[in-house]
């Protein structure tokens, strides 16, 4: 089980929205400084195209959603990792958005990762804190974020095409 405590941004007093790094394969180590903005009404994590094809893996896959000011395809990908404080998140969903405008250099952080966590929010002091939550069948899978959620928030998982191919980036 693991933790992190991050400050929030203090400028943006009505969103929760902290800092964190992916995993850039080619340079073996954390690269690019990302916003992250704990979305609690998106049931995924979503990230720009580009941020996706640079720090992922991009499925055929698609879905239609309406995220962020957006509606349309999304492809599904796969980040490699996501560093937010000391904690490593591997494997994560998300759906790789062409968002636009302040959006563009955001993780969206939705409930397929979320609701593995639980949350100390303060606004006084301006920290969020999480500890890691993980359900029993969670904690049975090696990488716990692999899946998304379909427009019905049905659960779709991507198990599968993680075993079958050699991701280890």
């Amino acid at each position: 089980m693991s933790s992190f405590s991050v400050d929030l941004n203090d400028k943006r007093e009505c969103r929760y929205v902290f800092p964190s790094r992916l995993w850039n394969s080619r340079l073996k180590r954390f690269d690019e400084l990302v916003d992250v903005l704990l979305d609690t009404g998106s049931f995924n994590t979503a990230i720009h195209k580009s941020l996706a094809e640079r720090y992922g893996t991009i499925l055929d896959s698609t879905i239609k959603v309406a995220i962020g000011g957006y509606q349309g395809d999304a492809n599904i990908c796969v980040l490699n990792k996501l560093k937010i404080g000391d904690c490593i998140l591997e494997k994560v969903v998300a759906l790789a958005v062409p968002f636009s405008g302040e959006l563009k250099d955001h993780i969206l952080l939705g409930a397929n990762v979320t609701n593995n966590w639980k949350f100390t929010i303060s606004r006084l002091e301006n920290k969020l804190e999480v500890v890691e939550q993980f359900s029993e069948p969670a904690q049975k899978r090696k990488y716990p974020y692999r899946y998304c959620f379909d427009n019905t928030g049905k659960i779709m998982a991507f198990q599968e095409f993680m075993e079958g191919e050699n991701h280890e980036n």
